[in-house]
């Protein structure tokens, strides 16, 4: 599950006691990952195993985090398995391709998510994309569906980069249930485009059932559950409820799907698009 911490790098490694396995206490359908995804900016002293972990996006720090994160997997392989980095694409071309080779010596490094200053129509963009793209990396983005038009050009353009749409597209709850609906399909509709439902709880902020449900929905239809995948944004999605009620939510929403589909769902997408052993 996603833990966001905007503090920066840790004083302190954590230990074994940070950190409580799930899967004994975990359906059928989740024990194959032993948690839902993980996706952290720094550990927190996280209630569930790790499994994906994602960088800091302060300028240069997320070099100085990557590697603090890859010293954490060369002492344990499982935690975290893998690592979503993060680039400034405000510095020169070859300072992105620098500090993106610096970070893919990593292991466990997996792709970029860039927070701020990402302008998608500028060659900038592309360069970066490109170079991710070439060394089989991912770009894991938040991708509103507003600004899904801008995106559609630049991502047409690298059909062979895997693309992950984070946050379900951070719905506001503002905004007309259609317009974003619309905004997805319009990223669906590239196949190389991935879809992480995680962050309702901070969009939305709820959990109900019933008001997640039709964002979850829409995303398994658009996109397919192959193309899909759960996380959180914990602890931010706090303000909507509890990690046990989302996750209580995500069960009964997919309930009516199949023991394969939902496996595919709670890990072993994420496994396939993250290259997590086992």
């Amino acid at each position: 599950m996603h833990r966001d911490d905007k503090r920066g790098r840790p004083e302190s490694t954590p230990g074994p006691e940070d950190f409580s396995p799930v899967g004994s206490r975990c359906p059928p359908h989740i024990v194959g990952l032993g948690s839902l995804l993980l996706e952290s900016r720094a550990y927190l002293r996280p209630s569930h195993h790790p499994s994906h972990v994602c960088s800091t996006e302060v300028a240069l720090d997320y070099l100085d985090e990557t590697s603090w994160l890859d010293a954490l997997h060369r002492a344990d392989p499982t935690r975290p398995a893998a690592i979503i980095g993060a680039l400034d694409p405000r510095s020169s071309p070859d300072t992105i391709e620098r500090d993106l080779d610096v970070q893919a010596a990593a292991p466990a490094f997996r792709g970029v998510r860039v927070i701020s200053g990402f302008d998608p129509s500028t060659g900038a963009a592309a360069h970066m994309l490109r170079l991710l793209a070439d060394r089989g990396l991912g770009f894991d983005q938040i991708i509103r569906p507003a600004e899904a038009d801008a995106y559609l050009p630049l991502l047409r353009r690298t059909p062979d980069l895997a693309v992950v749409a984070a946050h379900t597209g951070w719905p506001d709850g503002q905004e007309p249930f259609q317009d974003w609906r619309d905004g997805m399909a319009r990223l669906a509709a590239l196949p190389n485009v991935h879809c992480k439902i995680s962050g309702l709880g901070m969009a939305l902020r709820t959990m109900a059932v019933g008001d997640l449900r039709p964002y979850v929905e829409s995303c398994l239809e658009l996109f397919g559950v192959d193309r899909c995948f759960f996380g959180s944004n914990f602890p931010v999605d706090g303000v909507g409820g509890t990690y046990a009620e989302l996750l209580a939510a995500y069960q009964e929403i997919t309930a009516p799907l199949s023991g394969a589909e939902r496996r595919a769902l709670f890990s072993a997408n994420a496994r396939r698009r993250y290259r997590l052993a086992g």
